[in-house]
């Protein structure tokens, strides 16, 4: 029977091989997605006969699992619904992409699905967002316009061990110019010092953005698949066209080769980051749904 036991951040090179395998695009199942937030989602696995097997513990409190990624869901179905008669737990899927809810309705037509709006990803072509062409960008442009009018002395730099001890005291100061105290904004707060402080572990990377000697924002990513995944984007709200900097540059200097697509995650239902996100057209939103058999 399954075992499941707390992930870490030692767990990394244990789960990475099987997260590799995901196709979805999702930005939960990379390393990134899954190790940040851990702690929030009390997330354990279990590595069983070839399939790694993920549960977590949703907002209101249900346990919930993943979809197995390394073998087909027919011949890993069992091994939960084995698990869930055991423990007494109500078999739930989270995280789940349209395909795989497909899938499991197969095998549960009676199964409850829900669809999870607030925390669907949004997807761009890499291409798109690394030259911002056409009157559809034309706001962005202008804004990058305007940072570049208003700062003459800019640069873009690789995080690194050099640069990181800046970014930390940067992201503090910007924690404390937009301090939001919802759940979902002091969870993330701590998954990105987590992030900050076991930096080398998480083998993420990104750019800081240094204006007049300073940096005033920086993102950090990882590739899964064919996707460039942006866990993290921070800047100083008070210079205008740097988000849309960030954005360019993350799609111009990574997005190369294989990878076509970007994610850059979602918007927790935020109305705002809602528009923002969208302003940017994603070439498809990657719905999430909730499956309850």
């Amino acid at each position: 029977m399954l075992e499941f036991k707390k992930m870490t951040i030692a767990s990394i090179d244990d789960i990475r091989p099987y997260l590799n395998m995901s196709t979805n695009r999702f930005c939960d199942f990379s390393a990134g997605g899954l190790i940040m937030w851990r702690n929030a989602f009390s997330t354990q696995y279990a590595i069983y006969d070839g399939a790694l097997y993920i549960k977590l513990h949703l907002q209101d409190g249900r346990t919930a699992f993943t979809v197995p990624l390394g073998k087909p869901f027919r011949e890993t179905y069992k091994n939960l619904v084995e698990y869930c008669s055991f423990t007494w737990e109500k078999l739930v899927f989270a995280i789940v992409s349209a395909d795989e809810k497909d899938e499991i309705l197969n095998f549960f037509p009676q199964a409850e699905v829900s669809y999870e709006r607030d925390y669907s990803d949004y997807v761009y072509i890499g291409e798109n967002l690394a030259t911002l062409k056409g009157k559809k960008y034309s706001g962005q442009r202008n804004h990058i316009n305007r940072f570049m009018h208003e700062n003459d002395i800019w640069n873009f730099e690789e995080v690194s061990a050099v640069n990181l001890p800046e970014i930390k005291v940067f992201f503090e100061a910007y924690n404390r110019e937009n301090e939001k105290n919802t759940f979902m904004a002091v969870t993330e707060r701590n998954c990105v010092r987590d992030v900050l402080e076991n930096f080398d572990a998480y083998g993420l990377y990104g750019e800081a953005l240094r204006v007049n000697g300073k940096i005033v924002g920086f993102f950090l990513c990882e590739a899964v698949y064919d996707t460039l995944i942006v866990h993290i984007e921070k800047c100083d709200r008070n210079i205008t066209g740097a988000y849309q900097m960030l954005a360019k540059e993350e799609a111009a200097k990574y997005c190369v080769g294989s990878l076509k697509y970007v994610n850059r995650e979602d918007d927790s239902g935020d109305e705002g980051l809602r528009r923002s996100k969208l302003s940017y057209h994603p070439v498809f939103i990657a719905e999430k749904y909730t499956v309850t058999v």
